[in-house]
C-alpha cells in the first residue's frame, strides 16, 4: 500500500484533474480523500465539479456539503423527492448565500420553485433545468400561481442564461407568457404546453431562440384556430411531443419554420385519430413546401393497437419510396417508434427504437400480441392482468414471459400490476437469472406477499409497496427475506410501533415513505421529537406530506 501511495503522489496535478473529469464527486471524496494529503489537496483544488444529488446517500451528500467549497461547483443538481426528502432546504440551509457563493456555477437543475434561489447575481449560470412536480389542483392557489408567475419572469432576466428546460409533471400550472420579460441570449427552451395557443407568447419572449422543445397536452382552445406564428429565423432545432393534438395545428407551426435544419415530432399514444399521422404524402408535402433548409427529419408513432392491422400496415408500406429510404436524400434519419414491441421490418425505416421496457398482459391468449422476434436487453418488466373483475392472476411458469423476451438477465426492475403477482419460487429464479435485478414493485399485497417471505431476497434493494399496507404479523419476517433495503416506499402501516420496527430492522435504509394508519403527527416538530425518542436515528432529513404521511431520509 505505501508503494502504491507514493505513486500516485507522484503524478502531476494536471493528470490527477483529468481522472477527475471522468468520476463524480461522490467517488473521488470516496476514493481519494484519505488516499493520501497530497490527493486530499488536489481535491481541494480542483475547480470543474459536476454535483448530481439526485438518489444520492445522505452519508454522501453530508460528504460532500463537507468537503468541498461552492466556487470548486461547475453543475449542481438537486433534488427533493421520495428518494431525498428534505435536501434542497438542508442544502440552502448549509449554504444561506447560495447566489454569492456558487460564482463558478454553470450548470443547475433543481426541484420546484418552494426553496428556489436569488439567480440575479451569479454570472456564469448558462443552463437552468426545473422539474416542477405534480401537485393536486385543489391545492395550488391563486397565490401560488402569482408566486411561480413571478420566479419565472426572474428567470427569464437572467443576461447569461442560454437554455432553459421547465420539465413540468402537471398542466395544472398555468403560467402567464403575455407578461414574461424578453430574454435575448435565450437560445434553447423546453417545456410543456397547455396547448399550442401560449406558443406565440412564447416565441415574442425569445427572440433570438435556436432550440425549441415544447409538448401539446391540448388541442387549440380556438375550434377556429388560425393563429399565425411569428417564429423567429433563428430557431433551426425542433421538437413537438403531441399527447393531443391535429395535424393542421403542427403544420401551422412547421410552416412558419423555414430555417429549420432538424425537425423531431413524437405522436404519443393517446391520440384519437392515429391514422391522420401515419400519411407519408402528408409529410411529404409538408417538408418540400415549407421546410427548404431540413436535413434531419425524427418521426415517432406510439400505437396502442397492433401496427399489423391491414389499415396501419397500408400507410407504413407507403414509407418505404426512396424519398423515405435513399440515404443520399437531404431526410437522412426516418423513425417509428412502435409500443410495446417493435414489430416493423428493417425496411420500414433507418433506425430502430431501443424498448427498454416491457409490459406484459397475462396470461397468453389468442388475442395477445407476440413480437416476431424476442425483445432483447429489457431493464424495466411490467406484469398486469387486463380483466374486468378484480381478480388477481398468478404467475407461475417463466415461459409466460420469456416468450416475449430473449434474455432476462438484463432486468433491473420487476413490476407488479394490483391484478397480477408471481409465485415466491418464480421470484427466486428471477433473482438468480438477472443479477441486476434490484427494484421490485409490487401492488398486489394482499395475501400474496405473505408466501414470498419464506424465500429471502438480500439482492432487491428497492421495495415499491404501491401504498399497501405491512401486517404486523409479518413485520419482522419482511424485514428478514428483504434485509438489504435501502429504499421503501409507499409502505402503509397501522401504528407508529410498526414503523419503528421498520427503521430499527432494516440497517441499510436509506429513505423510507411511510403512511400510518392509526396516528397522526401535528406538526414536524412533533415528529422530530418522536423520531429522536423512539429510533437511534442521529442524522436525517424528512418531509411531513401530511398528518399520516412522511417521507425520511437516512443516514447510518
Amino acid at each position: 500500500m505505501p508503494c502504491v501511495q507514493f505513486l500516485l503522489d507522484q503524478f502531476p496535478v494536471e493528470l490527477i484533474f483529468n481522472v477527475f473529469t471522468y468520476l463524480t464527486a461522490n467517488e473521488i471524496i470516496h476514493s481519494f480523500y484519505n488516499f493520501s494529503r497530497y490527493l486530499r489537496q488536489c481535491i481541494r483544488s480542483y475547480e470543474q465539479y459536476k454535483i448530481n444529488c439526485k438518489s444520492v446517500g445522505k452519508y454522501e451528500f453530508d460528504q460532500i456539503c463537507k468537503v468541498l467549497r461552492p466556487d470548486q461547483i461547475m453543475a449542481l443538481t438537486l433534488s427533493d423527492d421520495e428518494e431525498t426528502p428534505g435536501q434542497m432546504a438542508l442544502f440552502f440551509t448549509r449554504f444561506p448565500t447560495f447566489e454569492q457563493s456558487f460564482t463558478r456555477l454553470e450548470y443547475l437543475r433543481i426541484r420546484n420553485f418552494e426553496e428556489f434561489p436569488d439567480l440575479s447575481q451569479m454570472e456564469r449560470l448558462h443552463t437552468l433545468t426545473i422539474d416542477i412536480i405534480r401537485r393536486p389542483s385543489y391545492s395550488f392557489q391563486y397565490v401560488q400561481i402569482q408566486q411561480y408567475d413571478s420566479k419565472f419572469a426572474k428567470i427569464f432576466c437572467l443576461r447569461t442564461l442560454h437554455t432553459l428546460i421547465i420539465n413540468k409533471e402537471s398542466s395544472n400550472i398555468g403560467f402567464t407568457f403575455k407578461t414574461l420579460p424578453i430574454a435575448e441570449n435565450l437560445q434553447e427552451f423546453k417545456m410543456d404546453l397547455r396547448s399550442i395557443d401560449n406558443l406565440p407568447f412564447i416565441l415574442k419572449r425569445i427572440p433570438n431562440i435556436q432550440k425549441l422543445t415544447i409538448s401539446l397536452n391540448i388541442s387549440s382552445y380556438d375550434n377556429d384556430f388560425t393563429t399565425k406564428f411569428d417564429i423567429p429565423h433563428s430557431l433551426t432545432h425542433l421538437t413537438i411531443k403531441v399527447s393531443y393534438g391535429h395535424r393542421h395545428e403542427i403544420k401551422q407551426i412547421i410552416e412558419s419554420c423555414s430555417m429549420l435544419i432538424y425537425l423531431n415530432i413524437h405522436i404519443d399514444r393517446n391520440q384519437v385519430d392515429i391514422l391522420q399521422w401515419i400519411d407519408s404524402d402528408w409529410w411529404q408535402s409538408v417538408i418540400d413546401e415549407f421546410l427548404p433548409q431540413l436535413k434531419i427529419f425524427h418521426l415517432r408513432i406510439d400505437f396502442n393497437t397492433s401496427p399489423n392491422l391491414p389499415g396501419i400496415t397500408a400507410r407504413l408500406e407507403k414509407f418505404q419510396t426512396p424519398y423515405w429510404t435513399n440515404n443520399a436524400q437531404r431526410h437522412r434519419s426516418f423513425t417509428i417508434g412502435v409500443m410495446p414491441f417493435d414489430m416493423l421490418s428493417n425496411d420500414f425505416k433507418q433506425e430502430i427504437i431501443s424498448n427498454k421496457s416491457i409490459s406484459i398482459n397475462l396470461p397468453y391468449n389468442e388475442l395477445s400480441i407476440l413480437p416476431q422476434n424476442r425483445i432483447s436487453d429489457v431493464e424495466i418488466l411490467e406484469l398486469e392482468h387486463a380483466t374486468s373483475t378484480n381478480e388477481c392472476y398468478t404467475m407461475s411458469d417463466l415461459f409466460e414471459v420469456e416468450r416475449y423476451i430473449n434474455n432476462l438477465s438484463t432486468l433491473v426492475h420487476l413490476k407488479l400490476d394490483v391484478t397480477c403477482t408471481i409465485t415466491p419460487s418464480i421470484l427466486s429464479q428471477l433473482v438468480n437469472i438477472a443479477p441486476h435485478l434490484t427494484r421490485l414493485t409490487i401492488s398486489s399485497f394482499d395475501n400474496h406477499l405473505h408466501p414470498m417471505m419464506n424465500f429471502e431476497y438480500p439482492q432487491i434493494r428497492w421495495l415499491d409497496m404501491k401504498c399497501e399496507y405491512l401486517p404486523r404479523k409479518v413485520r419482522e419476517k419482511f424485514c428478514s427475506s428483504f434485509s438489504s433495503l435501502e429504499h421503501l416506499l409507499n409502505c402503509y402501516v397501522y401504528n407508529e410501533e410498526d414503523f419503528e420496527v421498520l427503521i430499527e430492522n432494516l440497517k441499510h435504509l436509506q429513505n423510507i415513505t411511510v403512511h400510518i394508519h392509526s396516528y397522526y403527527f401535528d406538526s414536524s416538530d412533533e415528529f422530530d421529537q418522536w423520531l429522536k425518542k423512539h429510533t437511534d436515528l442521529k442524522n436525517f432529513t424528512f418531509k411531513l406530506i401530511n398528518e399520516r404521511q412522511m417521507q425520511l431520509w437516512i443516514a447510518h
